[in-house]
């Protein structure tokens, strides 16, 4: 919390600093723009447990996640600009411990939404926006599940997830026509629909609908913008 409570800070004095820059930094009516914002998270997990029975369990497991969202945009006016993203994503996570339990997914997908984005000081180097994003994401994940030798069970989650989220954001412009965009913390309504099989023969189809609202790092995403 303090460190968003910085972050909001800084962005309040950067605008405060350059609010009398060159106007020849900022966005006007008709400009055309590129973006896109990439991520890439990785973990790796190690646990030791001793239970009564005087045996030892380790349990490991390692994974990534990966993204690479482009976006372009059409400034109807100098305040507000609409556009279009697109986007592919793609994990992996891998599980095992030494009591023959194996676990291995891989998922794949792409994303797509149109938005809107309002910049509050929109002719100067650093403007504050808002921004609301309708989007659809399409995800299928294969994984595989050994719970003992010879024992392998394949299954395959197909999910899909309609949404709508509004977040805070900054834009920094470093020449007139390249800048640096973020966005930190978001408020948002997902439905999404799980339809999921195995080597078993087992079907079945989850539903839910969800509502998070956060202002944290771990809702950060960071850009560069090009002005055509």
């Amino acid at each position: 919390m303090k460190t968003t409570l910085l972050l909001f800070i800084t962005a309040i004095t950067l605008s405060n600093i350059y609010a009398q820059e060159d106007s020849s930094f900022g966005f006007t009516k008709g400009d055309i723009t590129i973006s896109g914002t990439m991520s890439y998270s990785y973990q790796n997990s190690d646990s030791f447990r001793n239970v009564i029975d005087g045996n030892s369990y380790r349990f490991e497991t390692k994974g990534h996640n990966f993204s690479i969202i482009p976006e372009i945009g059409y400034f109807v006016s100098s305040h507000f600009m609409t556009g279009l993203k697109f986007g592919y994503i793609s994990s992996k996570t891998e599980s095992f411990d030494n009591d023959l339990y194996d676990y291995t997914s891989k998922g794949r997908g792409y994303s797509t939404s149109l938005f809107g984005r309002y910049y509050f000081t929109p002719q100067k180097r650093v403007s504050l926006f808002i921004e609301l994003e309708a989007g659809y994401t399409k995800n299928t994940i294969d994984s595989d599940r050994v719970f003992q030798v010879n024992d392998l069970t394949s299954y395959t989650n197909k999910v899909q997830n309609y949404s709508v989220t509004a977040a805070p954001g900054i834009n920094v412009f470093i020449n007139k026509d390249l800048s640096l965009t973020s966005r930190v913390g978001r408020i948002g309504y997902s439905n999404i629909k799980d339809n999921f099989s195995n080597s078993n023969g087992d079907t079945g189809t989850n539903k839910r609908d969800s509502i998070d609202a956060s202002i944290s790092l771990n809702n950060f995403y960071f850009g560069v913008l090009y002005r055509i």
